[in-house]
């Protein structure tokens, strides 16, 4: 893969495509090893995964902070509980930072439980994703 930067595209308007289907299907970068265990085909390395929640008034704020890769911006948006909010920060990465990838998705129990991409879904790879490491542990806690 030559392209540092991998982005998911828009399904329906407004809408974008899964980021773990991205990794999983499209991209084929993790395979499952046993039932749970994801492991990243060049590394090795178990995928490791967040959601971090906002209550729906901040979704505006984070939808910009994150098209504009400003990932320290979003750390100071305050977050909100898990099952209550819809708006959610999905991040996937390994230690390595060989893979960080981000999405802002929104649950949607209204139209039967299912999830919608709100942004593209962003794949940092190789030193791209080194530069991101930092911000995908600091957004997990």
């Amino acid at each position: 893969m030559s392209n540092k930067v991998l982005m998911t595209k828009e399904v329906s308007p407004g809408e974008y495509s899964d980021l773990f289907d991205f990794l999983m299907k499209e991209l084929k970068i993790f395979k499952r090893k046993w039932l749970i265990s994801l492991k990243h085909v060049e590394t090795g390395e178990s995928q490791k995964y967040f959601f971090r929640y906002f209550e729906r008034q901040h979704q505006a704020e984070l939808i910009r902070l994150f098209n504009e890769n400003d990932f320290e911006g979003i750390l100071r948006i305050p977050t909100g509980e898990e099952g209550s909010c819809a708006t959610q920060l999905e991040g996937r990465y390994v230690k390595s930072g060989k893979l960080v990838s981000f999405q802002v998705i929104e649950a949607r129990p209204h139209e039967g439980g299912r999830y919608v991409g709100l942004t593209p879904a962003k794949v940092f790879l190789d030193e791209e994703g080194e530069k991101h490491i930092s911000a995908a542990l600091k957004l997990q806690i």
